[in-house]
């Protein structure tokens, strides 16, 4: 099994947060590059694949996870940071910032940007639902031979990378095990069928760079992004062009580069 995070660099703190039913490995293609600039914190997400199971005692819920992700920091002793965020990992960043924890704050195609009971919404749950309750299951047993062909990678692949010929097998081996293994995917689901997942946000003091990409094919447009526009009046948008939802392994310097900005804004 996976470590359940990573940590390595020097300089200023920077924590990366992945997205949904993902684990700390997404972030493979671009740790080598922030870890020559910056100390960088990559954890896998309380009750994703490789962590902790999340307690059967505490109600899940996107400030539970907020509060368990602070745990997680005080435990690190990284008192504020630059937060990197993908899908999921973007909306818990903002979080986070509202809560003073953040230097600045880089969403990467970040979840929870779409209207309350709106078609996108419902189009997202639909998504991961076929996903983790029937494409993956079903698929399970076979998951080291999707990986290991270009072909059925690509495939298996298609919807959450716009370069899937690129992505290696190793790591999307890794990225299947994760979402099969995520064990609080049918709760999170859940929430989102219910309109419970995504709230308001409160005041951020910080610099905000969401970056979205026309290659999305999991949040297709601007209608997906609407309520940051609202919520986030002074943010900086970044286009990425045609890359997919998971970017970093699509064009690992570009990532980079959009990380690099957003924590130059802080500055």
């Amino acid at each position: 099994m996976a470590p359940p995070s990573y940590r390595d660099g020097s300089g200023e703190p920077l924590l990366l947060l992945h997205g949904f039913t993902n684990d700390w490995q997404s972030w493979k293609p671009v740790l080598p590059a922030l870890a020559e600039r910056f100390a960088v914190f990559a954890p896998t997400l309380p009750g994703h694949f490789g962590a902790e199971l999340w307690p059967v005692e505490t109600p899940l819920s996107i400030p539970a996870m907020t509060d368990a992700l602070e745990r997680q920091l005080d435990q690190e002793g990284i008192e504020r940071a630059h937060l990197v965020g993908n899908s999921l990992g973007g909306w818990l960043g903002l979080e986070l910032a509202a809560r003073g924890r953040a230097i600045s704050v880089t969403g990467l195609c970040p979840a929870g940007g779409w209207e309350f009971r709106s078609k996108e919404e419902r189009a997202t749950y639909l998504f991961f639902w076929r996903n983790t309750r029937v494409a993956l299951p079903l698929s399970r047993r076979f998951l080291r031979a999707l990986a290991a062909r270009p072909r059925l990678r690509a495939l298996a692949m298609r919807d959450a990378v716009s370069r899937p010929s690129q992505m290696d097998a190793a790591l999307a081996l890794s990225t299947m095990e994760a979402a099969a293994g995520c064990g609080i995917a049918a709760q999170l689901l859940a929430l989102t069928k219910e309109g419970q997942m995504f709230g308001d946000l409160d005041a951020i003091d910080c610099p905000v760079t969401v970056a979205t990409s026309a290659g999305d094919r999991i949040f297709r447009g601007p209608e997906y992004f609407c309520r940051f526009r609202r919520m986030l009046p002074d943010a900086r948008w970044v286009d990425l062009g045609g890359l997919g939802h998971l970017p970093m392994s699509d064009d690992p310097a570009r990532v980079v580069e959009v990380i690099r900005e957003g924590t130059g804004q802080a500055a």
